[in-house]
């Protein structure tokens, strides 16, 4: 049989060997912990941006809307002011006659 002597032994070496595995451990998952918080800060940000990007997507799209329809309004302005060249020139031809 063991003696007291040798479970004392025994039971050091154990506490040891668990003691040196959590000393070893510990900081590892600290570390875990640390990168899934902060993975999950990154993809909170992620999932703010992709919203302010479709928002902005759909800004831009009316955007362009407006701006079809500036254009169009210049265009328009564009054919009344060559026809008013043409009444004025037209106008100035029959006042010299």
């Amino acid at each position: 049989m063991i003696n007291l002597g040798e479970w004392g032994a025994i039971a050091g070496s154990i506490t040891a060997i668990v003691s040196l595995i959590l000393l070893v451990i510990k900081p590892i998952t600290t570390s875990f912990s640390k990168i899934t918080e902060t993975l999950s800060k990154v993809s909170h940000n992620l999932d703010l941006l992709t919203k302010d990007l479709e928002s902005s997507k759909s800004d831009r799209l009316m955007i362009h809307e407006e701006l079809k329809k500036h254009d169009e309004r210049l265009d328009t302005h564009t054919e009344k002011l060559v026809e008013h060249t043409q009444q004025i020139k037209t106008l100035f031809r029959e006042r010299r006659k």
